[in-house]
């Protein structure tokens, strides 16, 4: 897996669903960044996101990329305090 489709996958499964980090199979997280990348106009609709066709994908802030500050541990949540636990 290249390091740029790696990091992509890692942003939307470490913090989707919101409550639930990190529980979206990797079909699902797929499917969810073609979505993304459909209605933000980067892909066509009936474009098929995987291991061999995201990493094609041409982002449109390629050249602006940075990893974040802060490695996340699986099973934390990404916002700390988010959602508020119910009262």
């Amino acid at each position: 897996m290249e390091g740029r489709e790696r990091r992509e996958r890692a942003d939307i499964n470490r913090g989707m669903p919101i409550g639930k980090e990190g529980t979206l199979q990797p079909d699902q997280v797929y499917a969810l960044t073609a979505f993304l990348l459909f209605k933000n106009g980067v892909i066509h609709e009936d474009d098929v996101m995987d291991a061999h066709s995201l990493p094609e994908v041409a982002m449109p802030n390629r050249h602006g990329f940075a990893m974040p500050a802060e490695e996340w541990n699986h099973g934390s949540p990404r916002l700390q305090g988010y959602p508020k636990p119910p009262q």
